[in-house]
């Protein structure tokens, strides 16, 4: 089994991606790029994909392969800062609302 990197503090504080359900698209279909690597692949359709991120284990982050790193998805969206925010304030809203439900238990 090959090791990656765990980060205990963004499963607290986002909470753990479902297990339960398959992603229809994977984050370089969402035009996700590592924040890190410099890699450009184009593809056939002359869209530029990055297939070595992958869904994180942990909500609102996606997982470098070659970093073996999690990022915070809205990080990997440099070249949309609009896109960018909103992806932030997608993650802010989901964990608000994870703290909701707890509190409503």
């Amino acid at each position: 089994m090959i090791e990656t990197s765990k980060n205990p503090r963004a499963g607290e504080l986002m909470g753990m991606r479902r297990t339960d359900a398959i992603a229809i698209d994977q984050p370089c279909e969402l035009d996700y790029r590592c924040p890190v690597c410099v890699y450009r692949q184009m593809s056939p359709d002359g869209m530029m994909y990055d297939e070595r991120l992958h869904w994180s284990e942990y909500n609102s982050f996606i997982w470098c392969e070659v970093c073996d790193f999690d990022y915070p998805s809205a990080l990997c969206l440099p070249h949309d800062p609009k896109k960018a925010t909103e992806i932030f304030l997608d993650s802010v809203e989901h964990v608000l609302a994870l703290l909701t439900a707890e509190e409503r238990e």
